[in-house]
């Protein structure tokens, strides 16, 4: 499976570009793009899910943890 499948994905349309996600991200691996936020350097994410927990409409998912979460259910 090609590894950026495991990186967060941000739904632009949920995100409304609040900013929380990017500036909880303790990596600088978010930034805000065109009003909405974007995961702007994937070499960074340390996948601490974070930027998910924070985000106000859970336009944000890591599919690794729910992948995980599913085997261990």
């Amino acid at each position: 499976m090609d590894s950026d499948a495991w990186l967060p994905q941000i739904d632009q349309q949920k995100c409304i570009g609040c900013g929380d996600c990017v500036a909880q991200c303790p990596t600088h691996a978010l930034a805000t793009v065109n009003s909405k936020a974007t995961l702007a350097h994937p070499n960074l994410c340390i996948y601490c899910d974070l930027c998910e927990d924070i985000c106000p409409t859970a336009a944000i998912q890591l599919p690794l943890l729910i992948a995980w979460s599913a085997t261990t259910a």
